[in-house]
């Protein structure tokens, strides 16, 4: 199963803490975001983790593809007040092993 970074960004009027109904949406989904994972199929490995004064939230996770995560996050509502960067992430391992199907360095 293919691991993603997810990165939440948001704006400091967004914040959870200066926005009352950021604030309520947060403390009222916060505890259906591990249901829902569950229910779309979604492994939370780590996180959601809160970089408070930068306005981020990160998490990695397992899915089956990008569009599952995707989805987790548009049902969560977490797009409702962030931007959403998904990426793929793999062991350093996994992509040193591909090195010889690169094409030779261009420098």
């Amino acid at each position: 199963m293919p691991t993603y970074f997810v990165r939440l960004t948001h704006t400091s009027d967004q914040c959870p803490t200066a926005s009352s109904k950021v604030r309520e949406r947060v403390l009222g989904g916060i505890a259906d975001i591990p249901k829902l994972a569950e229910q779309l199929g979604v492994k939370i490995v780590v996180g959601p983790l809160v970089l408070g004064s930068e306005h981020e939230s990160v998490a990695i996770v397992d899915a089956d593809g990008v569009e599952t995560v995707n989805e987790f996050i548009q049902q969560s509502g977490l797009i409702q007040w962030n931007s959403a960067r998904v990426s793929m992430a793999e062991p350093l391992q996994d992509a040193l092993a591909r090195m010889d199907k690169i094409p030779p360095a261009i420098y």
